[in-house]
């Protein structure tokens, strides 16, 4: 490994290392127990709520836990660390466009920061980096780390640049950034502190800026400028040693940002723009000659962002799309907009709209394209995904990468309100059984199969709680949830995917004839337990469709069920088959019980379990822990008898799927 800190051996540097940590944590100690109460304060707010729906963190990054575990299946590395590479010179420039999700290794050492464009509210340019309480892989650093706690977590390291300039060179070298606290994530708390730090080859890391701490009234939803000049590189406000100077003007100089959170959880999250260091600067040198993108363009579609093929018609297509964006030129540029779809669909031809945008302002610039003038509606022949490509140009943007917006509009069998990312979790508190739905309105007669759910297991673990898949009509007032119209006769337990959208697909016993134009209600009823987590999106809203009951007699329409209440979409995606492509239509009156459900005894069990009734050869048997991890698996399973001898005492899920059949889950409890 490359030695920065040049004579010294890495004993000292390990030795300083640990010194800087000491100092940092005396100087945090103070603020730990008002953290506590900080924290038992706003979970008491939001328990406190009249409502019985919540969010809370994801507990995990479920992008970046899928992206490993594809990866591992794959043999192949999540990415490359640099360790002794030295960048050129000045300018360094990141803002985090270039996609990720890890940081560009052209620029950056380490690879705990997420580049994503689904956190940040408002940022500067398209992407940000967002530090956490999670580590590469998108787990907690520190599981059992206590609520309010807060300790050393993500950083994001610059490679080493050469700084030997001139002293005129010198006297205008600034650094600048943008910071933003939670955004759409979840605030930091007081002592979860963002640091920036230096160091060169004489020099250890040492902190020139940092926020100490932050707890807002309400989301941060604006970005905050930080202009730091390297010749006077300790911040006026740094209750730290203000005596430390050095000279960063070497061969080797580095500089990190660097965050203490809660390490249980992926809460407490900074998002980290536009990174710039550069001579020739001034104060005031902040505006960029760029135009940027600042969201991932919305779908093309009026009311979902995917739906299913055959559901797809000309009333479907939005008639604006919403583009934000900014102009961060400082003055009135002429903007050249492309829209660039299949020209089979589109009458559109993409050269371009010129508009004239005002130079940037707090708020972004807010870009309506109609779109249902520019397209021409053919029905599709089968699944289908459809490209899109949108970007602008103007004289002189010296950033192509956040100019451009791609994406591919999906048709294949199943409607989503959701964009796929899941920032939060959202559960509902009650009294089994507590009910909860989407509303989906079908165009054509069509044949509802199943229901694609994203859950996580962060406030609560669901793999402790069963649940029977359910549909609704809307026959209750206002168009609310009426009479249930199909229920699954086995019950179902959440569970998560190890694929890269995490969606687990559960189909139903039997499918459900949908007519024409008719609304429906997608969920479930959970039958124990007080709440089971799903994902949820803050990037889309499609909170006028989520209804829930949690049987506590406060329903909104005076039946128990109650709207949602926050902004965003379930990640709850119901599944329809065409009757020419899966058989014929089955009417709910046609709908058979499904077997009868396999019990487990003795429960508690020792070292073997007997099932109620013998499995014929190819059943597939699986056990799983309260936390989902697959712990047991048998394709070819039969018998009656479990052999449990290698289980660990505690709580288990036994799946047992015989060939061609339904699964049955039990709980089983292991005691010795």
């Amino acid at each position: 490994m490359y030695n920065f800190i040049g004579n010294r051996t890495l004993l000292e540097k390990k030795r300083r290392d640990k010194m800087e940590e000491s100092k940092y944590k005396i100087m945090k100690f103070k603020q730990i127990l008002i953290l506590f109460l900080v924290f038992g304060f706003r979970v008491s707010f939001l328990y406190g709520q009249q409502h019985a729906d919540h969010l809370s963190p994801l507990g995990v990054n479920p992008y970046l836990v899928n992206y490993t575990n594809q990866a591992n299946k794959l043999h192949t590395p999540i990415r490359r660390l640099i360790y002794d590479s030295i960048t050129d010179t000045l300018p360094f420039q990141d803002d985090f466009s270039h996609g990720g999700p890890y940081p560009d290794t052209n620029l950056w050492m380490d690879d705990a920061a997420f580049i994503n464009n689904t956190y940040p509210i408002c940022p500067p340019t398209l992407g940000v980096a967002t530090l956490d309480g999670v580590n590469n892989e998108g787990r907690p650093y520190n599981p059992y780390c206590p609520p309010g706690a807060s300790y050393p977590a993500d950083s994001l390291t610059s490679r080493p640049i050469r700084m030997n300039y001139s002293n005129a060179d010198n006297q205008n070298i600034w650094f600048s950034f943008y910071w933003q606290a939670g955004g759409r994530g979840f605030p930091p708390l007081t002592s979860d502190t963002l640091l920036l730090q230096f160091r060169t080859s004489k020099t250890p890391w040492t902190t020139v800026w940092c926020h100490l701490g932050y707890y807002p009234v309400a989301p941060d939803t604006g970005f905050h400028l930080v202009m730091i000049h390297l010749l006077d590189t300790m911040h006026p406000t740094l209750p730290l040693d203000t005596t430390v100077r050095f000279n960063p003007f070497d061969k080797n100089f580095q500089f990190r940002f660097k965050n203490y959170a809660c390490t249980s959880a992926d809460a407490d999250q900074w998002n980290i723009d536009e990174v710039y260091l550069n001579k020739h600067r001034s104060a005031s040198d902040s505006i960029f000659n760029d135009v940027t993108f600042v969201y991932e363009s919305p779908r093309i579609l009026a009311n979902y962002e995917y739906m299913p093929w055959e559901q797809f018609t000309a009333a479907d297509v939005a008639d604006t799309l919403y583009l934000t964006a900014r102009n961060n030129t400082g003055s009135i540029q002429q903007i050249t907009y492309h829209l660039d779809i299949p020209s089979a669909i589109s009458s559109y031809n993409p050269t371009g709209d010129v508009n004239p945008w005002p130079p940037y302002v707090t708020d972004p610039i807010v870009t309506r394209i109609p779109i249902k003038s520019k397209f021409t509606y053919t029905a599709l022949n089968g699944p289908t995904d459809m490209p899109v490509h949108q970007y602008f140009t103007f004289t002189g943007d010296y950033n192509l990468w956040n100019d451009t917006l791609s994406f591919d509009q999906v048709f294949h069998d199943f409607y989503a309100y959701d964009d796929g990312t899941a920032e939060a979790s959202y559960f509902v508190n009650g009294n089994a059984p507590i009910e909860l739905a989407e509303a989906i309105t079908v165009n054509n007669q069509d044949t509802l199969r199943g229901v694609q759910l994203y859950f996580n297991y962060m406030f609560v673990n669901p793999a402790n709680y069963s649940m029977t898949m359910t549909v609704w009509d809307n026959s209750g007032p206002q168009g609310s949830p009426g009479k249930i119209i199909f229920q699954d006769d086995t019950l179902a337990t959440p569970r998560t995917s190890d694929t890269l959208n995490g969606f687990t697909y559960y189909p139903f016993s039997k499918a459900v004839a949908c007519k024409a134009g008719q609304t429906i209600y997608v969920g479930w009823v959970q039958n124990n337990g007080d709440s089971i987590n799903i994902g949820f999106d803050l990037n889309t809203n499609s909170e006028s469709r989520i209804v829930y009951n949690a049987n506590t007699n406060q329903g909104y329409w005076n039946t128990g069920w109650s709207p949602g209440t926050y902004a965003g979409s379930l990640m709850m995606r119901p599944v329809f088959g065409h009757v020419n492509s899966h058989g014929p239509v089955l009417s709910t009156s046609e709908l058979t019980p499904s077997p009868e459900t396999i019990n487990l005894y003795p429960n508690p069990a020792n070292n073997t379990v007997t099932l109620s009734s013998a499995m014929p050869a190819n059943t597939m048997l699986k056990v799983y822990t309260i936390d989902g991890r697959e712990c047991m698996s048998n394709t070819n399973f039969y018998g009656n008898s479990i052999n449990t001898s290698l289980l660990s005492p505690g709580f288990y899920i036994v799946e047992i799927t015989p060939a061609g059949g339904q699964a049955s889950y039990q709980k089983l409890l292991i005691q010795r």
